[in-house]
């Protein structure tokens, strides 16, 4: 099915222009879109930890939990939320990489970068981890969904309302184009300057430009040596 147009053939032009012109705007709002969508955070479905100085057993299923300084000094970290290991890979050298998810709080979820530590079991007065420990060297996430899914979703959705306008004010609005067709109307009766008129026109005013900036000039000079006749100014 075509899509109409109002009063089809009048100011093609004019219409044309802005579209285009409006096209280039929505190009642009959809790439600060993408740009901005980038910045969101989003929900975290696993982590990726690097650990180090590990200890013990540790498999995929096991329930961990992250630890994180305690307020009391003397206490030793204290646990804040757990996840289930869902993958493991660790060297004899006991550093390597646990991927958690299926978290037990939002805390733990969205706020990982407070860990210091990992533990299955419990710690002790001493601090010594029952079944497994490790030290956390670094962390990071792994979003609910591609992010470029999100940017893609709003630089779309950017595109697809700005092409909508376009279609409405350039297409089939009656107000905008009446606007537009009466525009173009009165840009046809405009008296189109020649190319020697323009040629000429333009010599007059570069001409004109070079006597008024002479004549400046040599009225400054006149002052300046009045000026320093009287003393005004100092040579």
């Amino acid at each position: 099915m075509a899509m109409k147009v109002y009063k089809p053939g009048q100011g093609y032009w004019t219409r044309v222009l802005s579209a285009v012109c409006i096209g280039l705007l929505v190009l642009a709002a959809a790439a600060w879109a993408w740009e901005q969508a980038g910045t969101v955070r989003l929900p975290a479905k696993s982590h990726n930890i690097a650990v180090r100085a590990a200890t013990g057993d540790i498999s995929v299923g096991d329930s961990i939990t992250y630890l994180r300084p305690s307020d009391d000094y003397n206490a030793g970290p204290e646990p804040f939320g757990a996840g289930v290991v869902e993958s493991v890979n660790i060297s004899d050298d006991r550093f390597g990489t646990v991927v958690v998810g299926s978290f037990t709080t939002d805390e733990v979820r969205d706020d990982f970068g407070q860990a210091t530590a990992l533990t299955i079991g419990t710690t002790g007065t001493d601090n010594s981890v029952e079944t497994f420990g490790a030290q956390i060297q670094s962390a990071s996430a792994n979003p609910v969904f591609p992010r470029n899914y999100l940017q893609a979703s709003a630089a779309g959705l950017m595109m697809l309302a700005g092409f909508v306008f376009i279609y409405w004010f350039t297409g089939v609005g009656r107000k905008p184009n009446e606007f537009l067709i009466a525009t173009d109307g009165e840009m046809k009766k405009v008296n189109w300057s020649t190319k020697r008129e323009i040629i000429g026109s333009t010599w007059v005013v570069i001409i004109s430009a070079f006597l008024i900036a002479g004549i400046l000039y040599g009225i400054d000079q006149v002052f300046a040596m009045i000026f320093r006749a009287v003393g005004v100014l100092e040579t």
